[in-house]
């Protein structure tokens, strides 16, 4: 054993011991066609590269003990790269190509729509369920297929059930499309609202049922916790909070989509669903949402901001109330940021950095006014931003050159189940330090996108000439995904199903990373000190200046980061376009488009940090800035051009 101070210094010493450390942009899963950027540092002067069929070699160039390659995959799948070394010692390289990400998402989100049970005589009528991805059976509580037991629930409840429509909303509020908002509204009205979840009539009002699914609890002989009142388990609600939030997004945006409900009774639900997180669990069982870090939860900033627009004082103050007192426990209290449901995951990082970024915002108000009782001091606020920071990066794969592992969340080892949805989420966490908090940035921006990225290897989606997924061959299995991945050629599964090796046959949980990944969505420009100047989720063409083409499948978020300072320019709805660099002229332009919009208008807010003096203006309208911020609105219907000014680029 061989212990060193931090992660550079463990990259040196594998070089010197003689082994090849490897360093990626944007990941080792990758959309086919991107380029790649990789550094291979050795002791030895003869590396020679081999690629296999589908990898292309761009550029080689030899600095010091590192050796720069730029390359791309040119087909889907799984596509090594062996590098021999000191005669006939050699290392491989695995990349995954996938769709470019807004093929991803619409694929995924299709199929999803397809998995809806249509019976109107069943219980579960409008349930979006799990598949098979070996056999095509479309699983339902009337056919558990191959799952038994106690886990069983994962077909129609909790975080595996729950987490489907709440991507399938997420993704909708994008890019919404007519039938797979209908098939959302159906699982709304015939399988959430008065079935999975208490209406505001019943008692505990916007309570969600848990295992092993509503009708069994709803019509149980048992009152209590076990029966009637199983409505105590907090992991549930943020996924149902997700999912109003995005409908409320929906009908904001595109009114004329086919929705049951108007915007504001969305909203309305996502902010009592989440009032319902903090007070019914403690009330009934003493579990407190307050001292653990949830998936999705972090959708609650966005509820806040919804309600504060729509001018709902009441709902904005009460959820206020409970955000706040759980920012500051995390920030003052907590002492494991990995307890969970187990005594160790690593389900909570996604929760961690959005609780620590409230909190630093929080200590800087208390520093100029004191109102809480003890305070929250900016240096409390930082050490628990570090910490929970330094415990994300303990368990994820950075060091090991292959897409299975690279990313991937760990827990106590990477021999099993890797690639799970906390990859994506954990990864937006590294994105979100990288971009806004990091003294260093630029390996963390890489590793934060490359684990944004990671787990879409598991998404079983490709095109008509290659049979679809690489897989799961097979266009009814088109868009199907799977929910982890396993290193050893056998054993089983989390779900206890036998493995022999590779991805599983269910998708589990793996929708919440999905949603990790569209909440992460960016289109960086970063002047990276080892590969020059990059660009992540998208594509950088050279002129006059520098333009970038946003291709990370949401394309609403573009940050620059360099040795100037940092820029970040955030659209609420719509699409950026392009994005236009001109140093000569110290200004960014972009295109903003706002024409498949129906609301009347949609924010643009920018920050920066390390650039003073700059402006933002579109059209007639200019805002200065002012501690660093500044925000416009911008009329629907219709395309802009935004032009922010600076000083330096």
């Amino acid at each position: 054993w061989e212990f060193t101070d931090s992660r550079q210094d463990a990259r040196r010493l594998l070089a010197r011991r003689g082994l090849v450390d490897v360093e990626v942009l944007p990941g080792l899963t990758v959309p086919q066609g991107q380029e790649i950027s990789l550094a291979l540092t050795s002791c030895w002067e003869d590396l020679r590269l081999c690629p296999a069929e589908g990898m292309q070699l761009l550029s080689e160039e030899q600095r010091g003990e590192r050796r720069i390659v730029r390359l791309r995959l040119t087909r889907l799948g799984e596509i090594p790269l062996t590098v021999r070394f000191a005669g006939d010692r050699y290392m491989t390289v695995t990349f995954f190509a996938t769709l470019q990400p807004e093929e991803l998402l619409e694929k995924r989100a299709a199929f999803l729509a397809k998995c809806q049970h249509r019976d109107p005589e069943k219980w579960y009528y409008g349930l979006i369920s799990e598949w098979n991805n070996e056999t095509g059976v479309l699983l339902g509580p009337d056919n558990y297929d191959r799952i038994g037991g106690w886990r069983i629930y994962e077909v129609s409840c909790d975080d595996p059930g729950l987490g489907k429509p709440a991507f399938l909303a997420a993704k909708l509020a994008e890019r919404p499309e007519k039938e797979q908002v209908k098939a959302l509204d159906l699982y709304v009205e015939h399988f959430v609202w008065g079935g999975l979840q208490r209406t505001e009539k019943e008692e505990y009002p916007f309570a969600l049922y848990g295992i092993p699914d509503w009708k069994q609890n709803r019509e149980s002989e048992d009152p209590d916790l076990k029966g009637k009142l199983h409505i105590w388990r907090i992991y549930d609600y943020p996924h149902i909070v997700l999912l109003y939030y995005s409908l409320y997004r929906i009908a904001r945006d595109y009114p004329d989509m086919p929705l049951s409900q108007e915007a504001g009774v969305y909203l309305y639900r996502a902010a009592r669903t989440a009032d319902a997180m903090f007070t019914i669990p403690l009330e009934l069982d003493g579990w407190s949402a307050y001292r653990t870090g949830l998936y999705n939860e972090l959708v609650i900033e966005d509820v806040l901001r919804a309600l504060k627009e729509e001018g709902m004082e009441e709902e904005l103050r009460r959820l206020w109330r409970h955000w706040v007192r759980k920012v500051r426990y995390f920030a003052l209290e907590c002492t494991d940021v990995f307890g969970s449901e187990y005594p160790f995951d690593t389900t909570g990082f996604e929760s961690t950095e959005a609780l620590a970024r409230r909190a630093m915002e929080l200590a800087e108000e208390e520093e100029r006014e004191a109102y809480f009782d003890p305070p929250l001091s900016l240096s409390k606020a930082q050490d628990f931003l570090e910490t929970q920071m330094r415990c994300n990066l303990a368990c994820r794969g950075e060091l090991e050159p292959a897409y299975y592992w690279y990313g991937s969340d760990y827990r106590g080892s990477n021999t099993r189940y890797t690639l799970s949805y906390m990859s994506q989420m954990g990864g937006w966490a590294i994105l979100d330090y990288a971009l806004r908090f990091a003294p260093d940035p630029y390996s963390l921006l890489r590793l934060g996108y490359g684990s944004l990225l990671s787990s879409w290897s598991l998404l079983n989606a490709g095109r008509k000439e290659t049979g679809y997924g690489y897989w799961f061959p097979g266009k009814e299995h088109d868009g199907a995904a799977s929910g982890g991945y396993e290193p050893q050629p056998f054993g089983s599964t989390w779900l206890d199903q036998p493995h022999h090796g590779g991805p599983w046959y269910y998708s589990c949980e793996i929708d919440l990373g999905f949603c990790g990944y569209l909440r992460g969505a960016a289109t960086i420009l970063a002047r990276d000190p080892l590969f020059g100047t990059v660009c992540y989720g998208g594509t950088l063409s050279r002129g006059e200046g520098i333009s970038v083409l946003p291709q990370d499948g949401v394309n609403r978020r573009f940050h620059y980061v360099g040795p100037e300072g940092r820029l970040h320019l955030l659209l609420a709805s719509g699409r950026l376009t392009e994005v236009l660099c001109d140093p000569e002229r110290k200004e960014l332009a972009c295109t903003v488009d706002l024409r498949g919009l129906k609301g009347e208008s949609a924010g643009l807010s920018v920050e920066a940090a390390g650039l003073s003096g700059w402006s933002l203006s579109c059209g007639g309208q200019s805002a200065l800035e002012e501690r660093g911020k500044a925000e416009l609105r911008l009329p629907c219907g219709e395309a802009h051009s935004v032009v922010l000014r600076f000083p330096v680029v």
